[in-house]
C-alpha cells in the first residue's frame, strides 16, 4: 500500500481539482447551448454548490456560524469570485476567447509575487523562469495570435486578472481559518445574495432561462457539482502546499480540457500545441523541484 506524504495528498488535490475544472466550461457551454441564460447558469452553479455542501455541515458537525471578524471577508471573496466570472464572459465578447484566457491564466504571476513581497513564500530565480515557461507554454497551447487586439477588452480582461489574484489571496487565507468546505458554501450564498440584490436592482434587464432540454440539466447538474468539488479541493490542497504552488498547478487545467476534448470530442492536437503542452508540464515538474521556501520575514 502507498503511504502518501501530506504535501503529496496536496499535490493530488489541486491536479484532481484541475482536472474537475476541466469539465466546467464544456458543461457551461452545453447548458447555455440548449437554452439556459448566462444569469441562470452562474445562480444555479452557486445554489447546487451550497446544497451539495450543506450536508458536510451535519456530517462533520460544523457549527453554521462564521466568526464576525471573518464575515466581511467572505462577502469580498464572495464578490471577487463573482466580479471574475462577469469579467470573463464580458471579455470574451471583445477579444478572443483564447486571449482571455492567457491574461487569467498569469494569476500565479500575481500571487506569487504578491506572497513574495509580503514575506509568505520566497520565490527562487529558477522558479520565477519556471513560471514564466508555464505561460509561454499556455500561449502556444490556447493562443493563434489572430485575434483583433480591443483595448476595452484587454482593460476587462486585466481587472479580471485583478479579481483572480485577490480572490485567491483571500480565500487560501479565509481557507486556513474556517475550512475550505465551510470557505465554498460561504462564497456560494454571498454568490447567490449578490445576484438577487442584482436582480431585485434591474429585474427588465436580467434573462432567468432554464434549458430547454435533458441534456441542458444534466449540464446545469453537472456544471455546479464540478465547479464547487473544484474549489473544494484547491483550497484544501492549498492549505496544505500554499497559495503559489497552488495555483501554478492550476495551470494545467487546459491540458487537462485537451485530454477531455480528445478523448470525449475526437480532438487533435497540432504539433505546436503538444510543444505547448510538454512545455507547460515540464516547466510545472521543474518548479516544484526547486522548491518554495518558507518566508524570508
Amino acid at each position: 500500500m502507498i503511504k502518501l506524504s501530506k504535501n503529496h495528498v496536496g499535490i493530488l488535490m489541486v491536479l484532481v481539482s484541475s482536472m474537475c475544472f476541466a469539465f466546467v466550461p464544456n458543461s457551461a457551454k452545453i447548458a447555455m447551448e440548449e437554452g439556459s441564460s448566462l444569469f441562470f447558469l452562474i445562480a444555479s452553479r452557486y445554489a447546487i454548490g451550497a446544497c451539495f455542501l450543506l450536508p458536510v455541515f451535519f456530517i462533520t458537525r460544523t457549527s453554521f456560524r462564521v466568526p464576525t471578524r471573518l464575515i466581511w471577508r467572505v462577502g469580498v471573496a464572495g464578490f471577487l469570485a463573482l466580479c471574475l466570472i462577469a469579467a470573463t464572459y464580458h471579455a470574451v465578447n471583445f477579444l478572443d476567447v483564447g486571449l482571455v484566457l492567457l491574461i487569467l491564466y498569469s494569476f500565479p504571476l500575481g500571487v506569487a509575487l504578491i506572497s513574495h513581497l509580503r514575506g509568505k513564500e520566497r520565490i527562487s530565480q529558477n522558479q520565477w523562469i519556471c513560471m514564466t515557461m508555464v505561460m509561454v507554454g499556455l500561449v502556444i497551447m490556447i493562443f493563434d495570435g489572430q485575434t483583433k487586439i480591443n483595448l476595452y477588452g484587454l482593460a476587462v480582461s486585466f481587472f479580471g486578472l485583478f479579481c483572480f489574484v485577490f480572490f485567491i489571496l483571500q480565500s487560501n487565507a479565509l481557507a486556513e481559518d474556517i475550512g475550505s468546505s465551510s470557505l465554498n458554501f460561504y462564497l456560494s450564498i454571498s454568490g447567490l445574495a449578490l445576484l438577487s440584490f442584482l436582480f431585485l436592482l434591474s429585474p427588465q434587464s436580467i434573462t432567468s432561462a432554464m434549458p430547454g432540454s435533458d441534456r441542458g440539466v444534466i449540464a446545469i447538474f453537472s456544471n455546479g457539482f464540478f465547479y464547487i468539488l473544484s474549489w473544494v479541493l484547491f483550497f484544501e490542497g492549498s492549505r496544505i502546499i500554499g497559495a503559489t504552488r497552488a495555483s501554478l498547478m492550476a495551470c494545467v487545467e487546459p491540458l487537462f480540457a485537451a485530454l477531455l476534448a480528445m478523448f470525449f470530442l475526437g480532438q487533435i492536437l497540432s504539433v505546436v500545441e503538444w510543444i505547448g503542452f510538454f512545455t507547460v508540464l515540464v516547466s510545472v515538474y521543474l518548479f516544484e523541484r526547486f522548491g518554495t521556501k518558507p518566508g524570508h520575514t
